[in-house]
């Protein structure tokens, strides 16, 4: 089971990223529309930060490197994620996801937060695995 996870959210996140490459100002305007009252220049450097990061998070959870913190990042990033869906569909802005690249642009709705909720569920699983599985002192590559 950990390794369908593994290959399951680390496609995922590949997939996230590489629609995403190339389209820095699309994310940038994406990051915006959740009005999260960040700073121009930290909504650029999310926009051209988060595509690679997310691709490099995938092919580490594919591999299973350092699987105990790439895990633990994959959460708190869903967390992150689900928590400004959220935010934004319960203040009523209709501010395109943006998850999945420019293609992605319809408004953000609570379907699109249980979506969130379910790719979060089997990251927490999998970050409680990696944990688990850990002698103490003990680092799994």
């Amino acid at each position: 089971m950990p390794l369908l996870v593994r290959l399951g959210l680390g496609a995922l996140f590949i997939i996230a990223g590489a629609l995403k490459v190339g389209h820095a100002a699309d994310l940038a305007a994406a990051i915006t529309a959740y009005r999260l009252g960040l700073p121009p220049t930290v909504v650029a450097a999310l926009a051209l930060a988060l595509p690679p990061f997310e691709i490099l998070l995938g092919i580490y959870l594919i591999t299973g490197l350092l699987l105990t913190v790439s895990s633990t990042v994959a959460v708190v990033m869903l967390a992150l994620f689900t928590a400004i869906v959220t935010s934004a569909v319960a203040r009523g802005l209709s501010a395109p996801c943006g998850c999945f690249g420019p293609g992605d642009n319809s408004p953000a709705t609570w379907l699109t937060v249980l979506r969130d909720m379910s790719f979060l569920v089997p990251a927490v699983y999998l970050a409680w695995w990696s944990r688990n599985r850990e002698a103490p002192g003990e680092t799994r590559a």
